[in-house]
This record gives C-alpha cells, structure tokens and sequence, in this order.
C-alpha cells in the first residue's frame, strides 16, 4: 500500500506545490476596475481613429474599424456579466487577457502612423492581468503579447521594414525593459505574498496546517469530494497523558514531543493528504479519495512509528486517533469531527500506546 501511495504521489505531482503557480482570482471590485478600464481604453480608441487623423489602413475600413471597437465592446460586457456572478472562474480571466492581446493587435495593425504609439497598449495588458492573477498569467500574458506584437509589426512593415527598423527597434527595447522590470519585480512580490500567505496558515511550532488553514481547506475538499463522489477520510489524532511530559521534562521537551508527532504524521501520508495541528495536542489529518479500511492501515503505520518513537525515549504517552468517511459520517468537517469526538470519548483513559476508534 505504502508503495502504490509513492507511486501514486510520483504520478500526480503534489497538487497543493502546484497551485502556487496557478491563475490566482482576484476580487471583484478589483476585477470591476479592469472591466471600466478596459472600456476607457476602447472608447479612447473609438476617438484616435475617429477624430485623431485621418484614417488611411491598407487592413481595415474605418467602418470596419468602428464595428471592431463595438463588438469588443459588446464582447467585454458579456465577460462584465459573467465576472459578476463568477468571480473566481480563472477560465474566463484567461479568454479576457486574450482577447485583449488579439483587440489590441488589430488596432496595432491599423494604427497608420510609422512607430504606432497604440502598441504601448501591449505593457498595460501585462501589467493590468499579470499583477492581479499571479506569476502564472503574468507569464501567460507576456508571452502572448510578445507573440501577438512580432506577428502585428511583421504584418506592417514586411515591405518597409529598413525605413523604420531604428524606431522599431528602439520601442520594443523600450517595451522589453519595462515588461522585464515589471517580471522582476511580480516574481519578487509573488514570493513575499506567498510566504506570508503560507506563514499565515502554518503553526509556527509543527510547521503543520493551523486551525483556520484546515478548516478552509477542507471546506473546498469536501466540496469536491461531493461533486465527484469521492470518498474522504477525516483522522482525529488526541495525544494521552501529553501534560505529563510538561510536567516531568518541562515545556521545553513537549514543544519537542509535539513537533515529533508531527514530523511522524506527515511522513504518514501522502503529500496530496492534510495534515494539522488543531489545538494543543490535537492533530487533524484529512486523507482524500481513500477508503476506510486503507485509512486504517495508515493509522496502524502511524501506531508503529509512535511506539518505536517512545519506548526510545521512555515516554508514557498515548495516542488515540478517530476515522470518519465522509458523506457517510457527515458532509462537513464539524459534523465530521463530532462524530470522530464521540467514538474516541469511550478510548480515552485506556493505558494502550494507541486506540483507534470509527465514527
């Protein structure tokens, strides 16, 4: 079993690494700005070529043109509305920043004057998605618009391209060096927002899940479990006679003890699983897409590490650990928990190194 689960976590990857690197949603009234910014920008369009010059573009008409600039508009009101109703959905964030890129090449590619100030437009794109969404789309959005800018600027000056090569060449330097300080700069404050992000729900003594880490996290697994039938398996671990150890060695050596638990009930479980520390002596381990009776064999190595862990160190410590599946336990983590807590009320005060109780 233990073989397959490292096979397994090979296979998959660890899921909660690679999230750091995802599409991160931003808020709504953040998402909203973007949205009025974005039609700033396209009724500003609406007057550069309208009333700025006189429109000569060998791509498109002006009418042409103006109907461009109203289906994107009609475009982004359909994203406005979606947006507002589902702000996380990290699908439409993506559809949007590219459709942005393709508005803004159009305009690029009939922008008439030689060097096309338009072209600018590109770094807004960056910066206005990759700093709301994270490193991921930040990426995203230079690439696409490094790809969409040397596809448009080839398309313009295939046949003139000596006469304006020192003025292309400048302004995609000048365009560079803003994206890549910007990059430098996004990849400097994602690392801080994560670490800050990731100390906020640690424990500082276990380096386990806190509390309210774990409670949000399961909220979303469990959710997922229900949407696609998958079994979870909720593992209450209580340490017995733990005050003793502070009593006879001091606070000291059960900060020690504690972080041993710990280190003990990762090394568990898979890198996919949840592991926390829910209060004093109190761990919570939340197993996904497992059955009970494999919940059972982890349980049992969990046992084995613990007894070989205290008779080295002669300690009179227990531990009794609770299972509860869900949907067939209860569909939340406090239903869940509660179930657990009543079975293990009839272990608890039995002089056995560990007692597992189901809900």
């Amino acid at each position: 079993f233990g073989d397959r689960r490292r096979q397994e976590r090979r296979r998959n990857g660890d899921r909660r690494q690679s999230r750091t690197y995802q599409c991160i949603a931003a808020s709504w009234p953040d998402q909203r700005l973007q949205f009025i910014t974005r039609y700033l920008f396209t009724f500003i369009g609406i007057v550069y070529f309208n009333w700025g010059f006189e429109y000569n573009s060998p791509w498109m008409t002006l009418e042409q043109m103006n109907g461009f600039f109203v289906g994107y508009l009609l475009w982004n009101t359909i994203l406005f509305l979606h947006a507002r109703h589902a702000p996380d959905s990290m699908h439409r964030v993506r559809i949007a920043l590219w459709g942005d890129v393709v508005g803004i090449s159009v305009v690029v590619l009939n922008d008439p004057w030689v060097v096309p100030l338009t072209s600018m437009v590109y770094i807004v794109i960056v910066l206005g998605n990759g700093m709301r969404y994270g490193m991921r789309c930040f990426t995203e959005a230079v690439g696409a618009s490094f790809l969409f800018a040397m596809l448009t600027l080839t398309l313009r000056y295939h046949q003139s391209l000596e006469g304006v090569m020192p003025a292309i060449l400048f302004m995609n330097l000048f365009g560079a060096l803003i994206l890549l300080y910007a990059y430098v700069l996004m990849a400097r404050v994602e690392r801080g927002r994560q670490a800050l992000q990731d100390s906020s729900r640690r424990d500082p003594l276990t380096n386990l899940l806190n509390r309210s880490a774990l409670e949000e996290e399961a909220d979303r697994l469990l959710k997922a479990a229900r949407e696609h039938d998958m079994p979870v398996v909720v593992m209450f671990a209580d340490l017995d006679r733990f005050k003793s150890i502070n009593d006879e060695h001091g606070h000291a050596e059960g900060d020690e003890v504690l972080r041993s638990i710990a280190r003990i009930l990762t090394r568990s479980v898979r890198d996919t699983d949840l592991a926390a520390r829910y209060g004093g002596d109190e761990f919570v381990l939340i197993l996904q897409d497992i059955e009970l009776d494999q919940a059972m064999r982890i349980s049992e190595r969990i046992q084995k590490r613990l007894e070989r862990w205290v008779r080295q160190r002669h300690y009179d410590v227990g531990i009794s650990i609770g299972l509860g599946e869900a949907p067939r336990h209860g569909s939340t983590l406090q239903e869940l928990l509660d179930q657990v807590d009543a079975a293990l009320y009839e272990c608890k005060g039995r002089r056995d190194l560990s007692v597992v109780a189901l809900a």
